[in-house]
């Protein structure tokens, strides 16, 4: 299976039809694919598109709470998220 994260290919290699179907699907943040089990101590990568207003919102939060990175402030609202959700 081909990832963003694989090494680019010879040239006049042809890609299977399901990386190209991979790749168009996952470029509108379509979030309809097989959940795989997820070992603990592992890392989940994925693309977040955020409309420009979010964006803002987030940018000035971040910065009220010390200048955090965006990621930062991110993965900490996801968890205060869950820990309020009991998840």
């Amino acid at each position: 299976m081909m990832t963003k994260f694989s090494k680019p290919r010879p040239a006049g290699h042809i890609p299977h039809q399901a990386d190209i179907d991979r790749v168009i699907s996952g470029a509108d943040a379509v979030d309809d694919r097989k959940t795989e089990k997820i070992d603990e101590g592992t890392e989940v990568r994925f693309t977040m598109t955020l409309p420009a207003d979010m964006a803002q919102r987030v940018d000035v939060a971040r910065k009220a709470a010390g200048r955090l990175t965006r990621l930062s402030w991110i993965r900490m609202a996801v968890a205060e998220k869950l820990s309020r959700d009991g998840v």
